[in-house]
């Protein structure tokens, strides 16, 4: 099956817009006319709508996993005296004991081990109606649809399977007894800022603001040694700074480059350990 717009969505010798839909074969299966794509859009609307009608209709309820329930019975003296005599007959000993078990127990012996335990009923159920849910992304779960969607089960005598609440779901929706979510309500999901994945990129406002990285200090400041220094001529006595390498060394770098404005001889003091 394909879809296919007619004289390129232009109107034709008549003034119509025409859509079709054709099989594998390219014949017509049906066809959509209107004199803008507004009346074209509107017809295919409403032959989905009776689509949907119609397929639902032939649509069935099916049958859950309910538990097994035992349902035992009596034996008649007439029944316990025949399955005496059966019980000393060894071709007919094991369907006498069975038939015994059975009427006391309510079920056969066969399915005693098949039997469904409450909390596999529990997730049988969960399952099936997680599964409606998933398959229907508009519906909302609230108290209110949960006890609709019950309610209409109960109301026409439907286990609780995925197609059940299916049935039920349609039923309500044409009903407008449902509360459905629409397309503007989804929930926006954040994307990654493009990269190789994709996607739609973040705004700048909307992205986090980077870590300042710390401004690395001098690694390394003059050694204050210079030429005359290496004859073996004694050196002038120093002169006391106010501050020595070690102290410059440990200086971050932003209170190095305060010091350098703003203090007065700083510089200088640099400036001699460098010459």
């Amino acid at each position: 099956m394909k879809t296919l717009w007619l004289n390129d969505r232009q109107p034709d010798e008549n003034g119509d817009i025409t859509a079709v839909i054709e099989n594998d074969r390219g014949g017509r299966v049906s066809t959509f006319k209107g004199k803008n794509i507004e009346e074209v859009a509107d017809k295919l609307l409403e032959n989905q709508m009776k689509a949907t009608l119609t397929i639902s209709r032939f649509k069935q309820p099916d049958k859950g996993k309910p538990p097994q329930q035992n349902e035992p019975r009596q034996l008649t003296p007439t029944d316990k005296l025949r399955l005496a005599d059966e019980m000393t007959n060894p071709e007919k000993v094991v369907d006498a004991v069975t038939e015994i078990f059975t009427a006391t127990a309510g079920t056969t012996p066969d399915r005693i081990g098949k039997r469904m335990s409450e909390q596999e009923e529990a997730e049988y159920y969960a399952a099936e109606a997680k599964a409606f849910v998933a398959a229907h992304p508009d519906y909302i779960t609230t108290d209110r649809n949960r006890d609709a969607l019950f309610d209409e089960l109960k109301a026409n005598g439907w286990d609780l399977t995925r197609n059940n609440l299916t049935l039920a779901y349609d039923t309500l929706k044409e009903r407008e007894d449902l509360e459905l979510r629409q397309q503007d309500e989804e929930e926006e999901t954040p994307q990654s800022n493009g990269g190789a994945s994709g996607g739609t990129p973040v705004p700048a406002y909307a992205q986090p603001a980077p870590e300042p990285k710390p401004l690395p200090r001098p690694r390394s400041v003059a050694t204050g040694i210079r030429n005359s220094d290496a004859t073996a001529l004694a050196p002038p006595p120093p002169k006391r700074q106010k501050y020595t390498r070690a102290d410059i060394e440990l200086m971050s770098r932003a209170e190095f480059q305060r010091k350098l404005q703003d203090e007065p001889g700083f510089r200088q003091q640099v400036d001699a350990m460098g010459s």
